[in-house]
């Protein structure tokens, strides 16, 4: 089990850890790149989930049409794979609610629930009321990209600009959350979507000035910008949240950083409960091999430039409460993105 703790009172065996930046962020990383795709389908029957690939769409219903697939597809130019959940035609915020209990279950990156603020606004507050349970209570670090959904939640990204294709297609916002849940999921704990490129896409609706694109993003908008050679990029890569805190600052509107603190709890509930634990006894020789442990794990991070200046001293394990407890505490150090150039250039 997983999940955020405050008093050391847990019933069940597991990992419980927080993540504070009122100081510096003083195994192998797993792979990250899985979209649940929360779709209406005019085939299939509601509550199947298609499991799509680039490679590989073997699971589509039979009768599944090309506007079925669409969404899907533009996941899939970033991301290595997608669940398309079915909601049927004409859903509503029970079949969202039995979607949402089906989830709890499926390993997924990213939730993209591709429709409107203006019709879906209470489907979308009881996304972020889920998405914030699944990280809080549950242990399950991931996000979700909505449409024009000012969450102000680091756990929800705030997609408010579209896309218009080479082929004349003009994209919703609501519909271009399948492409940036997909850049999402699939970059990687040391990559930065700042600049990705929407492969296909011309041109941004509606365009924008830098004036409007420094407003938008103030306010934890997901935007984009188009280029003199109709290049369309990510303005920046960040999430809705807007208001911090000491224990939550200002990094954790960076998405590069969330996908940094998801990695660091996923990878090390899994290795744990999968390979250690109730494996180690609970003195001094098990406490430091489970540091060991936790140090390479860490190193690993750095050598990938995820995270910098770590140390095995960096990496405490002492005795907790109960007689099968142990604190664990870590002071690691993000690595952002070159994101911001200034510039003084002195002519002679």
């Amino acid at each position: 089990m997983a999940g955020t703790w405050t008093t050391q009172n847990k019933a069940l065996p597991g990992i419980y850890m927080n993540f504070q930046t009122n100081a510096p962020l003083s195994i192998t990383p797993g792979d990250r790149g899985t979209v649940v795709l929360l779709q209406e389908m005019t085939s299939g029957k509601v509550g199947e989930i298609y499991e799509i690939t680039a490679l590989d769409a073997s699971q589509w219903p039979k009768e599944a049409t090309e506007e079925d697939k669409f969404l899907a597809r533009e996941a899939l130019k970033k991301a290595k794979a997608v669940k398309v959940y079915n909601l049927g035609t004409g859903h509503t915020a029970e079949t969202l609610s039995i979607a949402l209990k089906t989830l709890k279950t499926v390993d997924f990156d990213v939730l993209c629930y591709p429709y409107p603020a203006e019709t879906y606004a209470a489907n979308q507050e009881a996304i972020k009321i889920w998405v914030t349970s699944m990280v809080d209570d549950e242990g399950r670090y991931m996000q979700a990209v909505l449409a024009d959904f000012a969450a102000n939640s680091e756990n929800i990204i705030n997609c408010a600009h579209a896309v218009k294709l080479s082929d004349g297609t003009e994209l919703t916002n609501a519909q271009t959350t399948a492409w940036v849940a997909g850049v999402t999921a699939g970059a990687k704990v040391n990559q930065s979507n700042t600049g990705a490129q929407y492969d296909g896409a011309i041109d941004v609706i509606p365009r924008m000035t830098k004036t409007q694109m420094e407003e938008s993003v103030s306010v934890g908008k997901w935007i984009f910008k188009v280029d003199s050679e109709q290049n369309v990029t990510a303005v920046y890569d960040i999430n809705s949240l807007t208001t911090y805190t000491q224990a939550k600052s200002k990094s954790y509107r960076k998405n590069r950083f969330i996908r940094l603190v998801s990695g660091i709890n996923n990878d090390i509930t899994t290795i744990f409960e999968s390979q250690y634990e109730g494996k180690f006894n609970n003195n001094a020789e098990g406490r430091s091999a489970f540091k060991t442990i936790l140090v390479g794990y860490f190193l690993e991070l750095q050598n990938k430039q995820a995270i910098q200046n770590f140390s095995a001293n960096d990496v405490t394990v002492e005795v907790g409460e109960d007689s099968d407890a142990v604190v664990v505490t870590v002071a690691v150090q993000s690595v952002d993105s070159i994101e911001k150039v200034y510039m003084t250039v002195n002519l002679s």
